[in-house]
Formats: structure tokens, sequence, C-alpha cells
């Protein structure tokens, strides 16, 4: 496996293909949207099984006191071989702060409490309709 952060390696259809086949969800992401997200990002993370594409992730900063960690996939053969948590913990190593939040796909959380997050009592959200339906599981 290698882990990268260079952006232009990114063939952004193959990585909508890696959201697509990954449990984050039911929405299908557009590869041009992917590419301004991830481009947009402060820290990212991509895997390679070379040459293809099997995991990424991303993050944004303030740079001095919050971050927040969003889109981290892993193509399921590949979930449960330590490469989630390596992904998480090189997203981390790039934040310069201390707080770190994340959204957790429900039945997920667990995963990252194994990656030194814990639950929140008070965080809120205006979500989108997928995340605001009462069955997706994401609103109290």
């Amino acid at each position: 496996m290698e882990y990268s952060t260079d952006r232009a390696r990114v063939d952004w259809n193959e990585a909508a293909i890696v959201f697509e086949r990954a449990p984050l969800g039911k929405n299908k992401r557009n590869p041009e949207k992917l590419r301004r997200a991830f481009e947009a990002s402060d820290a990212v993370v991509f895997v390679f099984d070379s040459p293809k594409l099997v995991g990424l992730g991303r993050a944004l900063s303030d740079g001095e006191y919050q971050a927040a960690v969003y889109d981290v996939v892993l193509l399921p053969e590949y979930q449960g071989k330590g490469m989630g948590k390596e992904i998480m913990r090189r997203l981390c190593e790039q934040l310069p702060v201390d707080n770190i939040i994340l959204y957790a796909v429900p039945g997920r959380e667990g995963f990252y409490e194994k990656c030194g997050f814990r639950r929140m009592r008070t965080a809120m959200a205006v979500l989108n309709p997928f995340m605001s339906d009462p069955d997706s599981g994401y609103l109290e």
C-alpha cells in the first residue's frame, strides 16, 4: 500500500467509485465536486494499491483551534486491515489543532472510537435532506 497526499495523482472518476462502493452512505459523489472539495481541503490522504485508488480522506482546519474530518472511505475488501486507522492517523497528523470533530456514518462510530475520538453530547447540525431523514440514523 502507498499513502500519498498528492492530489494530482487522483483520478476523480475512480474516487467517486470508491465512495459508491464504500459504506459511506447513499449519496453518490460527483467526480468534479469531489476534486474541488479535496483541493480546498487542508489535509488529504490517498491510499493506492498500485496503481488503484482504494481509500481516501480529507479534513478542513482554521489552523489555530478547530478542524473537521470528512469523507474517510476505504473499499470494503481493504477494511479491517488497519488502513482506515492509518488514514485517520495521517490526517490528524497534518492538523495543527487540539480540537478535531467528524461525522460518523451511523453504525461506524466504534471505528472512530478506536482512533481516539469520543462521542459528543452537544453537537448540532443543519444537514442535507438525506442526513436529515429520521431513518438515516444521523439525528436523535
